[in-house]
């Protein structure tokens, strides 16, 4: 399907806005049309029916859903049923491909993989959840001789790896519209003395926007604050989110993809009608 499936929403909007007695009050003319031998349109628009969608949330732990209670998937089914919700959806088929542990480098090889790629390329809509794992590994690796300036270091190679993740996904998916979820600061509330933590954290997120901002249809979800406003959404091994936690993640993603939503429909009655 279309990237456009925002578009959807506007169409069906606009034709459940019709109500019965405009519908007979246009029947005259139709004859009318018949009568004079003056063309009637008789297709079917675009967006007339809802549509199927096709999602895909890949990553790590947070798409996974590590930490969740439910064991029913973090974050991903309550997107889900926010976009299976809206009236201009009929039916929305995911996959789950959150993998524990993922860094970017190997959600590169993964996108290598026939199923994975099979999946990604009939998306619709992508979400994914990297980078948290990319830090994780720099403080293993310089634990004993770490510093700000390794931080940056390493970040400037995460960027690449990033980089080529998104390429890879739109080498195989060039209109599915993906949604790279920032990650958040899991040491917030243990470690509140550290400002060291939370400023590398901070830096590690516009990195990951801004690379997001060098692709079209590519939308970053910042979760970052989520964490700032309130305790107890980690889970017990303290580190990955709990169903509350999720919960949240999965609001404000709803917020973005509601936004851009939003932001379609506003080009796409913007554009002039084509006969």
């Amino acid at each position: 399907m279309n990237k456009k499936w925002f578009y959807c929403f506007v169409c069906v909007c606009l034709l459940t806005a019709c109500s019965s007695p405009a519908f007979l009050a246009r029947q005259p003319l139709e004859m009318e049309a018949k009568q004079t031998n003056l063309q009637v349109k008789s297709h079917i628009p675009k967006g007339f029916f809802p549509v199927d969608l096709n999602i895909v949330a890949i990553g790590d732990s947070l798409t996974e859903g590590v930490g969740d209670s439910s064991k029913q998937g973090g974050y991903v089914p309550y997107v889900v049923k926010f976009i299976s919700e809206h009236k201009a959806v009929d039916d929305v088929r995911v996959s789950n491909l959150g993998k524990r542990g993922n860094r970017t480098d190997q959600l590169l090889e993964r996108l290598k993989q026939d199923e994975v790629v099979a999946k990604v390329s009939r998306a619709d809509i992508v979400f994914m959840t990297i980078g948290g794992n990319d830090m994780m590994k720099v403080v293993r690796d310089f634990f004993y001789n770490i510093s700000l300036k390794t931080f940056e270091k390493e970040q400037s190679k995460y960027e690449v790896r990033l980089s080529k993740v998104l390429e890879r996904i739109r080498e195989i998916n060039p209109d599915a519209h993906i949604y790279l979820i920032g990650f958040y600061n899991p040491f917030l509330h243990s470690l509140k003395s550290v400002n060291e933590i939370n400023l590398i954290v901070k830096q590690w997120n516009e990195a990951s926007e801004k690379v997001a901002g060098h692709y079209n249809d590519v939308t970053y979800v910042n979760v970052e604050d989520v964490f700032e406003v309130q305790e107890l959404l980690l889970a017990k091994d303290q580190f990955h989110p709990n169903k509350k936690g999720y919960e949240l993640i999965a609001q404000r993603i709803n917020e973005y993809v509601l936004e851009q939503q939003r932001e379609m429909n506003s080009i796409e009655l913007a554009k002039p009608e084509v006969e």
